[in-house]
């Protein structure tokens, strides 16, 4: 079984307290479905080294889905202007995964995952075409 929970995500995201009912609901939804697509030989291997990792890619998933969260949120992608001053969100940034965090997760649990299983997370990193 895997394992993850609200201090860690609020340790990899550096979130406070006024977050944690998001955080619970959002480790109760995806950390089955991170699990269910993890091939049970791995699971269940007694290796802790393995099962260290896979936890740590099911936390970049799900503390990345919050980070994610927070900038979908009204006016997180706003830019001003004041005299001179021009403040824009920075052309680069992927809203659905502006930390990084869950392409790195994807990453990191690739080689575990089902034959046929997937992680419905497309990551386009510098220099690959989009499509």
């Amino acid at each position: 079984m895997l394992s993850v929970t609200r201090d860690d995500v609020k340790r990899k995201t550096r979130l406070g307290s006024e977050y944690d009912a998001e955080i619970d609901t959002l480790i109760a939804e995806m950390l089955p479905v991170i699990e269910y697509a993890i091939d049970p030989l791995y699971l269940d291997n007694p290796d802790t080294g393995l099962l260290a990792t896979l936890n740590l890619g099911a936390l970049e998933l799900i503390a990345g889905e919050m980070l994610a969260t927070l900038w979908r949120e009204v006016g997180a992608l706003v830019g001003f202007r004041f005299g001179w001053l021009q403040v824009f969100p920075p052309d680069w940034l992927n809203p659905s995964d502006p930390s990084g965090l869950k392409a790195q997760g994807v990453r990191r649990l690739a080689p575990y995952l089902k034959r046929n299983a997937r992680l419905q997370f497309i990551s386009r990193t510098a220099g690959e075409e989009g499509g």
